[in-house]
């Protein structure tokens, strides 16, 4: 039996930063506690912020874009290696 498992970085302020992407950034703009109806976010990001995919199209003019790859190929086997950082 095979077993999922997720590997994708969770979004915090501390993710690197491609170079001319915008930083990660979430702000809250309506909360319940405050007395509105609901909890409202904004979320500024990168689009390669954290865990992504690059579609064909980021380097090819006529590649394939994001909603056109079918899922099948970002599931495979995989090897999950931890490397713990160190002082130098």
């Amino acid at each position: 039996m095979s077993k999922i498992i997720d590997v994708t970085v969770p979004l915090s302020v501390d993710l690197p930063v491609w170079p001319g992407d915008p930083a990660f950034h979430l702000e809250f703009t309506q909360r319940m506690g405050e007395g509105h109806p609901c909890n409202l976010s904004r979320l500024t990001l990168g689009s390669h912020t954290g865990t992504h995919v690059d579609a064909p199209y980021h380097f090819l003019a006529d590649g394939a874009t994001v909603e056109g790859l079918p899922l099948e190929i970002l599931i495979g086997k995989a090897r999950v290696v931890s490397v713990p950082v160190r002082d130098a």
